[in-house]
């Protein structure tokens, strides 16, 4: 493996007892599609393509696609994509194979990319299964009071319900990385967990809060809405929400974020 490789981001799991528990976490049933984002040199997609009725695997590297195609010729139900998964319309390539399962080893430099790809093709791809960065998986299934809890864990459980499955140890991998990984499962909600008046504006409210997240929340609000609303009608709006005075952004739920929204949204209105 060159050292050029390794900085595309190809690390290769290459443990079967890790891959087969990725297969499992999986829960395929015979009818299932899949997506499979970093193909590499085969070793998840052995166990896909005996559990799916179709597997579209994606792969940057044109010579592990070749190698694929000749190692894989006998599975009518596997198409190799060639490409980066940033730049496929993910509905082409995967054409009358929907809805699918995304099931990925990524590049851990585009993990943001990647969910928020997988989050535009939600209507095609209805749950996904990827390999994160252990701190970045933390973060993904966090819950208000941890210190891992922040602007990803509202922005990913807003939409939809993350489950850590399990820790991958750097050594199950090829060439070593410095650093370890953990598979979350995600499935999208049919509705948000909150309603709020404008989306937009509510995910600009969790950002600014988390920009400095160790200052109360009662003391960033009146920036945040340009002095139209004074500290008594702040203290108010969290009594009322039964949220305490000396909060923080990480003790709110997103429940929590979303009362503050639509009082913010419903009193600013007024002021003005």
């Amino acid at each position: 493996m060159s050292k050029t490789k390794y900085r595309m981001g190809q690390v290769f799991l290459v443990d079967d007892e890790y891959l087969r528990a990725i297969a499992d976490a999986a829960y395929l049933e015979p009818t299932d599609n899949v997506l499979e984002i970093g193909m590499g040199r085969g070793q998840l997609t052995q166990f896909l393509v005996r559990r799916a009725s179709r597997v579209v695997a994606v792969e940057l590297d044109p010579r592990q696609v070749d190698e694929a195609e000749r190692d894989f010729a006998d599975f009518e139900n596997l198409t190799i994509v060639e490409g980066n998964i940033l730049d496929i319309e993910l509905a082409d390539a995967l054409g009358d194979a929907v809805p699918a399962v995304c099931v990925g080893n990524i590049p851990y430099y585009i993990t943001g990319p990647i969910i928020d790809l997988l989050f535009e093709n939600r209507g095609i791809i209805h749950r996904w299964l990827l390999l994160l960065q252990k701190e970045v998986a933390r973060r993904v299934v966090a819950n208000p009071g941890s210190k891992e809890y922040g602007r990803l864990s509202v922005r990913l459980q807003y939409y939809g319900v993350p489950a850590l499955e399990l820790d991958v140890p750097r050594d199950a991998f090829e060439p070593v990385p410095e650093v370890d990984s953990a598979l979350v499962s995600y499935y999208y909600r049919d509705e948000p967990c909150a309603e709020v008046a404008d989306e937009a504006r509510f995910f600009y409210l969790v950002d600014y809060l988390f920009g400095e997240r160790r200052k109360k929340i009662r003391n960033r609000l009146p920036a945040f809405a340009s002095g139209t609303v004074s500290r008594d009608e702040i203290d108010e709006a969290l009594g009322s929400s039964g949220i305490a005075g000396d909060s923080r952004p990480e003790n709110l739920s997103i429940s929590d974020f979303a009362a503050l929204h639509n009082w913010l949204e419903g009193v600013t209105r007024t002021n003005r």
